[in-house]
């Protein structure tokens, strides 16, 4: 999926061969006009586009409008983090690999978080289709105080995953669980003649109206024994995306007045569905370049 550590040491072994690299795989464009002339001639002076109009002579950052024009970090250093933050790596390890505090390893989660949601396409999340299957739940991400006691503070996400091999998925933080709220999400992230499958509750008793739809019964069995649905699937799902997603992190982004507030967890379910589409697919390595390629910064 993406390349052994060894074949990325050419890549990070100094800044030089880092933006080496990036010029390789498109990331770094020569800029079309300079905004101050209109010159079309660049020359390189370091880490700095400088126009070749000799009265003009303006520099701009290599990086400008990429991912990297805000970095504090060296540039081969941003590109090994993202390498074991891509792997998998979780918090705790990436500290003691790249030896970068606490606070930066968050902070640099965050910005690559918020770059691959930012490169996917609403379409991207738009499931199932005539005659897939689509498994449909929902889950509480709470925290429990002292884990003990009810999760506080949490948030509900209604998710759908198409029993395909890909698996593709969309996730979706709700304020309520009524049946307005709920179909309505539905339509709009589910294709219409897909078949779905829930559990009995309420809030789902009209999809019929739309969708072919099963039900299971899972106070009496998981499986139904009559129809053969289940929603095995969503539930080991939901076990995944909670696994990578720590307690700290899975407060509402939706306060009681239905006002979306500032909140780690969107970036993480965009996250979790980024790397389904790519995973699935082969493509981690590649679905990161074309984010670093596509995602314009200001």
């Amino acid at each position: 999926m993406i390349p052994p550590v060894k074949m990325l040491k050419n890549v990070i072994y100094s800044e030089e061969s880092a933006i080496q690299f990036l010029f390789q795989e498109g990331v770094i464009k020569m800029p079309s006009h300079c905004s101050t002339c209109g010159n079309s001639g660049f020359s390189i002076d370091r880490k700095q586009w400088r126009c070749t109009k000799k009265d003009c002579r303006k520099k701009v950052s290599l990086f400008n409008g990429t991912f990297f024009s805000l970095s504090k970090l060296p540039i081969n250093e941003v590109i090994e983090f993202s390498y074991y933050w891509l792997a998998g790596i979780k918090s705790s390890q990436l500290g003691l690999i790249t030896g970068h505090s606490t606070n930066t390893i968050s902070n640099y989660s965050s910005y690559l978080r918020q770059l691959v949601a930012d490169s996917l396409d609403f379409e991207d999340l738009i499931i199932g289709g005539p005659g897939i299957i689509v498994e449909i739940d929902e889950s509480k991400f709470g925290k429990n105080k002292y884990h003990r006691g009810h999760p506080v503070n949490g948030a509900w996400i209604l998710g759908g995953v198409e029993r395909t091999e890909n698996r593709r998925i969309f996730l979706i933080e709700v304020p309520d669980r009524t049946a307005e709220t709920l179909i309505s999400i539905i339509k709009r992230y589910v294709r219409e003649g897909s078949i779905i499958i829930t559990d009995c509750f309420s809030s789902y008793n009209n999809l019929h109206q739309y969708y072919d739809h099963f039900q299971v019964n899972h106070s009496i069995e998981f499986v139904d024994s009559e129809t053969g649905a289940h929603t095995n699937t969503i539930e080991g799902t939901w076990n995944a995306i909670k696994y990578r997603i720590s307690p700290r992190n899975r407060t509402s982004s939706i306060n009681k007045d239905g006002e979306i507030t500032n909140s780690a967890i969107d970036e993480f379910l965009l996250e979790f569905q980024w790397r389904r589409k790519n995973v699935s697919n082969l493509r981690l390595r590649k679905g990161f370049l074309d984010a670093l390629k596509t995602v314009f910064y200001i």
